[in-house]
Parts: structure tokens; C-alpha cells; sequence
């Protein structure tokens, strides 16, 4: 061992560095002897996994005695919880293990808990334990927990290390990049001698043109047209998840050229979603290319749409930030910082460009996401009115009736299905 320590940790020392991570970070703090028994265990408001009764063997599995390290360590376990170890070494030899967790990289969803349950031949039961288990593990990215590992291992040994050398230090990748080179240069090899070669830039080039100048018709005359060369592998031994590999990284490249075509990052974004979670639940491969020409089509409307409507870019900033913010309160003075312009003369801009004022363009916006509610949701009308910032019940009928000429409650009746 070459670590050492600046001066030597004595138990009141572990037990209040534990007792402080665990007031700052919020999350389970322990210090294990040599023998990996629990010296100190602190806690906030954390119940066990329902899964891992021994913590002892689970720090055994994790972080073995045998493994040879003087850095910070992070592992995960099969149920999506992470934790760091910094081992304490001190004169010459190994004292003991400062473990922090668990902690997640992101919420588990009600599916990942279905899955874990199935996996483990458990009663439904067990669902609500899990919930509650899961509510109370604090979420860090990995960047943050790597950062927390490094605060106690400037702590101990008054050495500094960075974020990257951790991530390197902890990466069971070491060996891919070698293995890609080399895998590379034989496919090239392979693909010369065959004279057979990936498809050229062109056609994907000319399909996302088509999307940001918002083309659909040019989309449609353009994409059965066949490839000049082959696609990628993307799954060795699976052709369905392959062929979705591919439609997610066109749905990715649209995104992108729609955004380049002017529609607002929140709306791509979430057909991207939409789309990719789509693919997922496809078992047919013709269905794929199906899907991919819809998905095209329609990133490509959405931004004819936008294109329609060629507004000065003070104007465009407020459209999009009350698109945002739609369920917030929005004053022209909020309008006007945004715009970098005075309110009066941002009022005037606004009605000039768009034909309407800014609170009947809000006002408007507002009765056309209520009626998205009314047809997808059985929230009641209250709710509605509420959220979308009308004074109340009354005052959300009158404006409704404005726009639509009819009551929110006929509206519903009409288009439920």
C-alpha cells in the first residue's frame, strides 16, 4: 500500500465524519472494521431493501477484502442501488471500509419494481415494500456520488483526485476501445474485399432537409427509394432489436433537424419519447419501417406548422416560453424580460406580428390544452380551471364558450369517446 494518511484516524474521528456525511448527504452512512463487520451504521429515515437482509454479505460481495485499491470505489447491485467505499489505510495496513448508500442514479419506475418482483418469484404483495424502500434511497448521478467519494478521501488522506481519474479508475470498459480498433479495421477488410460498403451521407441528408424545411411530401416521394449500400448491424443476433436500434437513431436525427427547423426542443423532445417508446413495443420488422415513415411525416408537419407562422424573434421567444409556462402565471413583464424589450412595446410588437394581444394569445393557448384535457383525462372542471390559471369555474366557461362557442361540460360530452 502507498496511501497514507496525514495523521492517523482514531474512532472518535470515523464515528464523526460518518455522523456528519450522513447530516449533509441525507443518506445512509457506514464504517466496516477489516473484518467487514459493521462498526457504525447511520441512517435518515432509511428503510432496507427488502431483498438484502445481511448487509454485512452485501458489502462482502461488493467491495472483497482481496480487491486490491486506494481509490474510491462505486458499485451497483442487480435492484439499482450504488455505493461508494473509501478504505482507510493507516500504518502500512488496512483498517477498515467508509461505505456510503444506497443511493440511485434516477426514481425506479412501478415497471422496473414489476420486473424485480417477477425476477424474484414474489407475491404482488411485496409491491408496496418496495415502493416504500425505493422512496426512501436518495437519487445522485454518478458525477455527484463520485464527488461525495472524493470529499471523504480528501478527508482521510488530504489527497486530491478528480472526477475523471475516479471514473477511469472505476471503469470495467478499460479493454473496449482496443477491441473496437481492432474490430473495426477486420470489418473494413471484410468490406472492401466483399465490395460491399454502408450506405453514403446523401440520402440521410436529403430525408432531414425534408424535415426542417418541413417537406412531407417530399419525405413520402423520397423514402422508398433504396439504399446506395447496406445499413449498419446494430444487434448481432437479434434482426427485431436491430432493426429498432436503427429506427431510435432516426428518430434521434430527426429530432434534431426538426429543432434546426425551428420547433421547440420541449415538443421534440417528447415525440422523440413518444416515438422510441413506440418502437419498443413493435415485435414485427415491417411494422418498424412503418412506423419510421410516420414519425417522419409527422416531425416534418409539425414544422411546416412552425414555419407558417414567421414571427420577429422577440415574438418567438414569448410564443415559446408561454408554451412552457403555460401552466404558470404570465405577465407581459415576465414577456418582456424574456424578450429583452419594454412591455408597452412588446404589447404592440405582438399584437402587429400575430394579430391578436398577448392575453388573448394566452387565453387562447389555455383553452387549447383544456381541451386537450377534457378529451384525455376525466379531470374535473375545476381542476382544469384551476390549472391552467383562470379566476374560476365561471370565469373558465366564459372564455371556453368564447373560443369554442360551446361549454367545456359539452365539449367533453362530445368528443369523449
Amino acid at each position: 500500500m502507498t496511501v497514507k494518511t496525514e495523521h492517523k484516524m482514531t474512532e472518535e474521528d470515523i464515528e464523526y465524519l460518518c455522523r456528519l456525511l450522513v447530516e449533509v448527504l441525507k443518506i445512509p452512512v457506514y464504517f466496516l472494521d477489516e473484518k467487514y463487520e459493521v462498526c457504525y451504521a447511520f441512517a435518515y429515515g432509511h428503510l432496507s431493501n427488502p431483498l438484502q437482509p445481511s448487509l454485512k454479505q452485501l458489502f462482502k460481495e461488493l467491495f472483497s477484502h482481496k480487491e486490491v485499491y486506494e481509490w474510491p470505489i462505486i458499485k451497483s447491485t442487480k435492484y439499482y442501488e450504488n455505493y461508494c467505499a473509501i478504505r482507510l489505510i493507516q500504518e502500512g495496513g488496512f483498517k477498515g471500509t467508509f461505505i456510503i448508500g444506497p443511493s440511485l442514479y434516477a426514481y425506479v419506475t412501478a415497471n422496473e419494481i414489476d420486473t424485480l418482483i417477477k425476477a424474484n418469484d414474489l407475491p404482488l404483495s411485496a409491491k408496496r415494500q418496495f415502493i416504500d424502500y425505493y422512496n426512501t434511497v436518495a437519487i445522485f448521478d454518478y458525477k455527484k456520488l463520485i464527488s461525495t467519494s472524493l470529499l471523504v478521501y480528501y478527508y482521510v488522506y488530504k489527497e486530491q483526485m478528480s472526477v475523471s481519474e475516479v471514473m477511469e479508475k472505476n471503469s470495467s470498459l478499460k479493454q473496449v476501445p482496443v477491441k473496437i480498433r481492432n474490430d473495426c479495421e477486420a470489418s473494413l477488410s471484410r468490406n472492401r474485399q466483399s465490395i460491399v460498403f454502408h450506405h453514403s451521407q446523401s440520402g440521410e441528408k436529403h430525408i432531414f432537409n425534408y424535415i426542417k424545411s418541413g417537406n412531407k411530401e417530399a419525405i413520402l416521394k423520397y423514402h422508398p427509394k433504396p439504399q446506395d449500400g447496406e445499413v449498419g448491424i446494430l444487434s448481432k443476433n437479434n434482426p427485431l432489436r436491430g432493426q429498432k436500434n436503427l429506427a431510435i437513431c432516426s428518430v434521434t436525427l430527426a429530432t434534431r433537424a426538426a429543432m434546426e427547423g425551428g420547433l421547440d426542443s420541449e415538443t421534440a423532445y417528447t415525440l422523440s419519447d413518444l416515438y422510441i417508446q413506440e418502437i419498443e413495443e413493435i415485435n414485427e420488422i415491417k411494422d418498424l419501417s412503418d412506423l419510421e415513415v410516420k414519425m417522419l411525416c409527422d416531425f416534418a408537419d409539425r414544422v411546416k406548422k412552425v414555419k407558417e407562422h414567421i414571427y420577429s424573434k422577440a415574438v418567438n421567444v414569448c410564443i415559446r416560453y408561454i408554451f412552457k409556462y403555460l401552466y404558470e402565471e404570465i405577465t407581459l413583464v415576465n414577456l418582456g424580460k424574456q424578450a429583452n424589450l419594454h412591455p408597452s412595446y412588446l404589447s404592440e410588437l405582438f399584437k402587429k406580428e400575430v394579430g391578436i394581444t398577448v392575453s388573448e394569445y394566452i387565453q387562447k393557448e389555455r383553452i387549447e390544452e383544456a381541451k386537450k384535457l377534457l378529451v384525455s383525462s376525466n379531470y374535473t372542471l375545476l381542476d382544469i380551471a384551476a390549472w391552467l390559471q383562470f379566476h374560476d369555474q365561471s370565469h373558465f366557461t366564459r372564455v371556453f364558450k368564447k373560443f369554442e362557442h360551446i361549454t367545456p361540460k359539452k365539449y367533453r360530452d362530445l368528443h369523449m369517446v
